[in-house]
């Protein structure tokens, strides 16, 4: 995960989009914020990290050719309860 310059840590997140520029924009831009992020082009990719470590939000595109956001957000769910989906 990426983390920002700030000393405050404000949460851990999770970020998906299959367009890559574009989850790499969010991700620094939050990481800028002082958020830990570790962004993913692919769904499965991010559930594997899900499993590994616990995380605040997953912040996720809604359609995505593998597996679109609600999918994921529900199988996030699955894995971790107290995960917040958008």
């Amino acid at each position: 995960m990426t983390q920002g310059n700030s000393n405050h840590k404000v949460g851990r997140l999770v970020i998906v989009d299959d367009e890559a520029e574009l989850m790499t924009a969010l991700s620094e831009m939050l990481a800028g914020q002082g958020y830990e992020t570790a962004g993913f082009t692919s769904g499965t990719e991010a559930l594997k990290t899900l499993k590994e470590q616990d995380c605040d939000l997953l912040l996720t595109d809604l359609m995505m050719p593998e597996m679109d956001g609600i999918e994921l957000i529900r199988t996030a769910l699955a894995i971790d309860p107290d995960i917040v989906g958008i």
